[in-house]
């Protein structure tokens, strides 16, 4: 990360980049999830398993990188999940999350001249998110409130609804306040969802993450899927980026 990102991530709780995913990937990705897709599919499902191009999207080399700023070189995946909105979704407008929370897990501060954070989400978009369409909403700032037993209302002047296009990345901390207005647009949404923590913590099961281990492909897939510990883990080889 650059400094004017760093200082962006730190002000905000939030940052995004612009066009991660190239075209034809996201062509690939949202035909995989159509031929998926049944009428049973939840609006929050489950898609590590469905092709080797998810395991790879875990690992992809420019989102390390700014991962490595973010958690530090002992990061793994905790758990992963899509989501899927269309004007008719049954949504409830609500913001959670927030500095603390979830027995402190949910963490954000500065020592030594770094970041330390506890779990972050790496949100790719693979449709348009225009402005007021609804979906991902959050809080700016709010990681570093000190009055935590507030949330404003999700229509307040203080939360935003970030626009993004297809191919985009929005990352977040967990210590932010967010959550998800209804969703308006007449276009679908969709997105993956990767969660990540540094290597000694864990928020779902470690145990969860077993079947995807026995489908990694490299020694980097399966270094990011490994169970949360601090003794003698061995750091992760991360991968040149070209781009």
């Amino acid at each position: 990360m650059t400094e004017a990102e760093i200082y962006e991530f730190d002000l905000n709780g939030y940052i995004v980049y612009r066009n991660l995913i190239p075209a034809a990937d996201l062509g690939q990705i949202n035909g995989i999830l159509d031929a998926k897709f049944t009428a049973d599919t939840k609006d929050h499902f489950g898609f590590m398993e469905w092709d080797p191009i998810f395991l790879e999207l875990m690992a992809h080399p420019r989102t390390l990188r700014i991962m490595r700023t973010i958690i530090g070189d002992w990061l793994r995946l905790d758990h992963a999940y899509g989501i899927k909105l269309e004007a008719d979704s049954v949504v409830h407008d609500n913001l959670h999350g927030g500095l603390r929370t979830d027995q402190g897990e949910h963490q954000y501060q500065w020592a030594y001249g770094k970041m330390w954070n506890g779990l972050i989400v790496i949100m790719y978009a693979l449709e348009d998110v225009n402005p007021g369409d609804g979906g991902f909403i959050c809080v700016p700032g709010s990681h570093k409130a000190s009055l935590n037993s507030y949330k404003p209302p999700v229509d307040s002047h203080l939360v935003v609804n970030p626009s993004l296009k297809a191919g985009d990345m929005l990352i977040f901390t967990e210590a932010l306040v967010h959550g998800t207005r209804k969703w308006t647009s007449k276009q679908r949404r969709r997105s993956l969802l990767y969660k990540y923590s540094p290597g000694y913590s864990t928020w779902g099961p470690p145990e969860n993450l077993q079947p995807l281990r026995d489908l990694a492909r490299t020694d980097l897939q399966r270094d990011l899927l490994r169970p949360p510990y601090v003794g003698q883990r061995s750091p992760i080889i991360f991968p040149e980026v070209t781009q």
